[in-house]
């Protein structure tokens, strides 16, 4: 998701049960009666309860799927977030619960929405790749049919050797990533005894904030970083076509897709370009559009073989057609709010909060990012 990830919450007001009186036993260690009745529900209403917690009339799964099959990815700011944001709201309505709303917070920057995309190498062979477009990525002016161009380059000598060798051309910007086979399974299921020992497991010690590794280590991430942007800068004057990167993670086709890259500035004092005073654009705001091309990420294995193809003394062609919107109409986020109200005179006031965030990355439909958990604190 997002670098820092914007909540939708559902706030819950507490069920206030009265408070039991317990009782006690005298010097002696015989009981005494307890300082006053202790309630006891009637059997139907304790019934009812095991039934609701033990799933009888549960709408979970209706939910998550209808947060993931019909709303689809929910990317912050974008149409299908207030699609999610309305449609959650209505739904804790329609089951009871007071003051359903939205509230607004931010502004947060444009929505973007994807409307058609496609990729395939076209030479020396016809395959279709996995890939998807990187959030608030711009459009590319139609079907784009181009050379691909490994741009294989760490320092500015090696980034000047491409100079006028990239105008219309699809790129690939990062570096080939080796995928191993997975012979474990991806989860496990935890042991009763595991579980005990991490219930009783004592807290962790406070922990001292942490430099960010050696002095040496720093400035080598300092100088990627300012590599990186320098890329992104040349990218953008060359005139590249489309940027396309590979997935960080995951294998098997599966690809891990985030937000837009976008040629920062580079200021004269690189100290500036770090900090807090980094004047950095973030690619939901109306001003990165210009700074930005199109882009896509690329499954990991798909990548891998376009690299190889270049290394072996091929020219790939591809075909690329990104086709997104901007929503400048409004930049605010909302949260999707709804309350049970407590009943106890004297605790009423008191707050207990559920929530789960609402918003998702673009790319698939979100369920465990966080459908899951939005549906469970709806339940």
């Amino acid at each position: 998701m997002l670098r820092r990830k914007m909540l939708s919450v559902f706030l819950v007001y507490a069920f206030l049960l009265p408070t039991l009186a317990f009782g006690q036993t005298n010097s002696s260690g015989a009981a005494t009666a307890p300082a006053t009745k202790v309630y006891t529900a009637p059997p139907e209403v304790i019934e009812k309860i095991k039934e609701e917690g033990m799933g009888k009339n549960s709408q979970v799964m209706q939910t998550i799927s209808y947060l993931t099959d019909v709303i689809g990815g929910r990317l912050t700011n974008s149409p299908n977030m207030k699609r999610a944001n309305e449609w959650t709201r209505d739904k804790m309505k329609e089951w009871g619960l007071q003051n359903a709303r939205l509230e607004a917070w931010g502004p947060f920057g444009r929505g973007w929405s994807l409307k058609g995309f496609s990729a395939q190498v076209v030479e020396p062979q016809f395959f279709l790749v996995i890939a998807y477009p990187k959030a608030w990525s711009p459009s590319t002016k139609g079907a784009v049919t181009s050379e691909v161009v490994f741009l294989d380059a760490r320092t500015d000598e090696e980034l000047a050797k491409f100079k006028g060798q990239l105008k219309g051309k699809i790129v690939l910007v990062a570096a080939p990533r080796e995928t191993k086979a997975e012979f474990e399974a991806l989860g496990t299921r935890h042991s009763d005894e595991a579980l005990v020992k991490m219930a009783n497991a004592q807290p962790p010690a406070a922990q001292q904030p942490q430099q960010q590794g050696t002095p040496e280590q720093r400035q080598r991430f300092m100088q990627a970083q300012i590599q990186a942007a320098k890329r992104m800068n040349f990218l953008l004057e060359e005139g590249a076509a489309v940027l396309v990167d590979t997935s960080g993670k995951g294998s098997g086709g599966t690809l891990f897709v985030s937000g837009a890259s976008v040629a920062q500035p580079i200021p004269a004092n690189i100290e500036d370009f770090f900090g807090n005073n980094a004047n950095r654009l973030s690619a939901y705001q109306k001003e990165a559009e210009s700074r930005m091309i199109p882009q896509m990420t690329m499954a990991t294995e798909d990548y891998n073989r376009l690299v190889r193809l270049i290394r072996l003394g091929n020219k790939p062609k591809m075909t690329v057609n990104i086709q997104a919107q901007y929503h400048d109409e409004d930049l605010m986020g909302y949260n999707t709010i709804a309350e049970i109200p407590g009943t106890d005179p004297a605790l009423k006031d008191e707050i207990v909060m559920v929530g789960a965030h609402l918003d998702s990355w673009h790319s698939s439909g979100g369920a465990t990012d966080n459908a899951a958990g939005s549906a469970v604190a709806m339940e």
